[in-house]
Order: structure tokens, then C-alpha cells, then sequence
């Protein structure tokens, strides 16, 4: 199933609709219906330096907080060259360090973990999921070469 790095699958999500989650992740009371697997992640910009504010799912992991995107995300590119971070997670910021795994057997368990967890995010990223609710490891291998875990 050896994919084309220019052909893999990426959903960008319009801006109003990033502009709404942001909105409603800020607003007490919507933001517990819509923050149980979607934060906000505010970081600086390599090359503005200025503060930019993304919607981001997550998963909440060992004491870690495990986010993913495809490697061409801008935000990802600003988190690898500047890993100082907040997270706008139910309501409260929490500030951390990001480490952006680049190498894909390092973060295969992290990955697997939030196909898991969020099968939207395994739809997303064409890996079937069983009916105990266990990921492809092998298909989730391959979509690594394309995806980034921070």
C-alpha cells in the first residue's frame, strides 16, 4: 500500500470553520461538549514571531498530550522550530515543550493510540480499525511517512 508522499490524503479544514471551533473552544460551557478531543495550541511563528492560535485534536496519553497532523502543516513546521507551547485544553492553558516526532517507529504506538481514540482521525487517514477497535499497525506505518506526532 506503499503511498506517493504528494498523493497522500490531507483534509484542511476551511477557516470558518477553524474561526468557529476556536470560538466555541473559548466560550465556558460550549467548549465541554466540543473540548473533549479538540484543543487549541497556540505557538510563535518562525518567521513572524508572532503568536498564532490553531484548533488541534488531541489525546491525552501518559501524562502527555499527543497531537497529530500531516507534515506539511505549517503549525508543525513553527512547533519543530520553536517547541515552546500552549494548550487551551477544557478550559484551561497549559504551557509545555512540543517535540515533533519525526521519526515514524518512534511515534507508531502514539499514533496507533489515536487512531484509536478518534476514528474520525483513522477515517481521515484511510487506516481501518477492527471491530475490537484495534488499528492496522502496518497501514498506520505507512501514513507516519506523511504524518507528524507532536
Amino acid at each position: 500500500m506503499s503511498r506517493d508522499l504528494a498523493d497522500a490524503p490531507r483534509w484542511t479544514p476551511p477557516r470558518w470553520m477553524n474561526r468557529s471551533m476556536s470560538g466555541m473552544l473559548r466560550t465556558p460551557g460550549i467548549q465541554r461538549l466540543v473540548g473533549r478531543s479538540t484543543a487549541l495550541l497556540t505557538f510563535t511563528g518562525r518567521t513572524s514571531g508572532r503568536q498564532i492560535t490553531t484548533p488541534v485534536s488531541y489525546l491525552e496519553r501518559g501524562g502527555r498530550i499527543v497531537v497529530t497532523g500531516h507534515h506539511t502543516r505549517q503549525w508543525i513546521r513553527n512547533v519543530a522550530a520553536n517547541p515552546r507551547v500552549e494548550l487551551r485544553l477544557q478550559g484551561r492553558v497549559r504551557s509545555g515543550t512540543a517535540t515533533v516526532l519525526d521519526d515514524p517507529d518512534a511515534a507508531l504506538d502514539d499514533f496507533v493510540a489515536v487512531l484509536e481514540a478518534q476514528p474520525a482521525v483513522a477515517r481521515l487517514s484511510d487506516v481501518a480499525i477492527d471491530d475490537a477497535g484495534h488499528a492496522d499497525r502496518a497501514a498506520a506505518r505507512e501514513v507516519l511517512d506523511y504524518t507528524r506526532v507532536v
